[in-house]
């Protein structure tokens, strides 16, 4: 079991001053927004930053900062259980370039098939694919899981026309993780492909794209270094590199391309085709730094120690008499996020008196998934825009851990709710 994790982390409990004067341990409660920082990554960064050359420059230095870069690729496919002989790892800045781009490579291969998303999506993994294409959105349940059987449906409908489902591998507001590998099976019998935003996964929960062959196969995997304990941007868009090979590049500039003249462009292999311009280097260096000490801590243990934060959190929640929990009934939640609201008083209110009387940092809104937000409050698309005209829009307070936080944080943060 893990323990005491937070002395790994940078601004864990560093004390804050509330508004009554008081001095406080901080919690961090943020950590689907962005996480807080592993002092080992930094170190790491640190002690590189004095041998900064350029990538594949002359010399010892560019060949030492340009393996370091490379060598990141490798521990991003033994990450995600992708095939080396068969994947390729593309940087990103973060999963919402990621998104866009594998979403402009498929507009380049077919403008007119149809994308099949879902209501729980992050905004990220809905915008890029509404906005190019004619969609299917698939519906969730009153529990707040996907509806499976509305899946079905709308690859039975559009059969023939379905290139790409893209789905959550983690809400971002409720913790609930939709079974990626049944769909990817339903998914691939329709003869589609399937995108998982990985972002709020990969570091709460092992995961595995799983061999080419099997039918539960993931084929594209995105996901963001700021969400796994690092303070840069950084990401990773993971498919097979067959697929790479027939596109143009999302971007244009420096460093994609072979040979170039004023008649003629020949275009470098995937991945440097993806990745125009100047590298982020300490943001992928740090990237794999990360995940090295997530694999060493062990993911799989670190998701027991957040499903007993998890447990301890929603019981104790339950306890408040003006707590509504939303999504709470699946039988799904893997990660250790929930969404609520107290009652009669508004989201961002409750947020800010935990922040500034508590020193207790927690999410306030729709986290970037407003449809899924909306379903979970049972409000209508009418009745979200009118409050957004109110300026009142609608939303939740929303607590996402860490594998550094503790029961004692939880303690404080629901005798804090208790005196709301």
């Amino acid at each position: 079991m893990i323990n005491n994790l937070s002395k790994y982390i940078e601004g864990a409990n560093i004390p804050v001053t509330t508004t009554d004067g008081k001095v406080v341990k901080r919690i961090y409660f943020n950590n689907a927004a962005t996480t807080l920082v592993l002092r080992p990554v930094m170190r790491k960064v640190n002690a590189n930053i004095p041998l900064l050359a350029y990538i594949d420059a002359p010399g010892p230095l560019g060949k030492r900062i340009t393996m370091k870069y490379e060598d990141v690729r490798d521990v991003v496919i033994n990450f995600v259980g992708a095939d080396a002989s068969k994947d390729t790892v593309i940087y990103t800045k973060n999963s919402t370039d990621g998104i866009n781009l594998l979403s402009d490579l498929l507009y380049q291969e077919a403008p007119d098939q149809v994308i099949v998303t879902t209501d729980m999506e992050h905004m990220a993994n809905y915008l890029p694919f509404t906005t190019r294409f004619e969609t299917a959105v698939v519906g969730v349940t009153k529990e707040g899981d996907l509806d499976l059987d509305d899946l079905e449906n709308k690859l039975n409908t559009y059969k023939g026309r379905v290139k790409l489902v893209t789905v959550t591998g983690a809400s971002n507001v409720t913790g609930i993780t939709p079974p990626i590998y049944k769909i990817s099976k339903l998914v691939h019998k329709y003869g589609a492909k399937i995108l998982v935003d990985a972002v709020q996964l990969v570091q709460h929960r092992p995961f595995s794209m799983k061999p080419h062959s099997d039918d539960e196969h993931i084929d594209f995997v995105v996901f963001s270094a700021h969400k796994c304990y690092t303070p840069f941007e950084g990401g990773a868009l993971i498919g097979p590199y067959d697929f790479f090979c027939k596109y143009k590049p999302y971007l244009e500039g420096s460093g994609i391309t072979k040979f170039i003249s004023s008649e003629k462009v020949i275009y470098s292999n995937p991945p440097k085709r993806y990745e125009a311009g100047y590298p982020d280097i300490f943001g992928i260096i740090a990237m794999g730094e990360t995940i090295k000490f997530l694999e060493n801590v062990g993911v799989n243990n670190i998701a027991k120690y957040e499903k007993m934060l998890y447990r301890y959190m929603k019981k104790k929640l339950k306890s408040i008499p003006n707590v509504i929990l939303y999504g709470q009934d699946s039988d799904l939640i893997n990660i250790p996020y929930i969404a609520f609201n107290v009652k009669g008083i508004y989201h961002t209110d409750v947020a800010n008196y935990l922040a500034y009387e508590h020193g207790i940092e927690v999410g306030a809104g729709t986290a970037g998934a407003d449809i899924y937000v909306q379903s979970l409050l049972g409000v209508s698309p009418q009745e979200a825009y009118e409050l957004y005209v109110q300026e009142k829009p609608a939303g939740i307070v929303r607590v996402s851990l860490g594998m550094y936080n503790s029961v004692d944080e939880i303690n404080r943060f629901v005798d804090a709710l208790r005196k709301l």
